[in-house]
This record gives C-alpha cells, structure tokens and sequence, in this order.
C-alpha cells in the first residue's frame, strides 16, 4: 500500500499504528519506534486518521442501543471545566 500524497506513513504503516494503539493499547512511543519515525510524526497521522475513520464518520453509532460513561473522567472533565455536580454521579 502506498503512501497518500505527502504522507509520511504508507496505508499498512497507518492501519498498523491504529491498530496497535486501539486494539494492542500500544503507546505512541512504541508505535512510533516500530514505525521508525518521531513521536510527533506517529502522533500526528494517528489522531488525523482516527478522526477521519472514527469521528468523522456520520455512521459511527448506527446500532448502538446504551451509551456508557466513565464517571470518574466524566467527574474529571466536569471539575476541570467548572461544571456543577448536580447529582450524585455527577452525571445528571
């Protein structure tokens, strides 16, 4: 698989970086040493390509019945942003 324009990573390279990160829980330190490339450079195409194939895509939840929620990272991000608890998951 060749690399897109201007790519830095060819499509295998990508789709193993994904892969690793996502399925493997690899981190992007290891990614990018089997890559041999910068963290940067790894970093950089993993989160545009993430974005591309994940949030990006308009069909990503079709069949998705219940949501589930962190509430310790909910709690997190809710107190780092100034939000109120309103209940006593901080959730509601």
């Amino acid at each position: 698989m060749a690399a897109e324009p201007r790519a830095k990573l060819s499509r295998r390279g990508l789709a193993w970086a994904l892969e690793g990160i996502v399925i493997a829980h690899l981190t992007v330190a290891r990614v990018a040493e089997g890559l041999g490339v910068a963290w940067n450079t790894a970093n950089d195409a993993v989160l545009a390509q993430g974005t591309r194939v994940l949030i990006e895509d308009p069909n990503r939840f079709d069949g998705v019945r219940v949501l589930g929620v962190d509430e310790h990272v909910w709690r997190l991000q809710a107190s780092l942003q100034g939000v109120a608890r309103r209940s006593p998951s901080g959730m509601a």
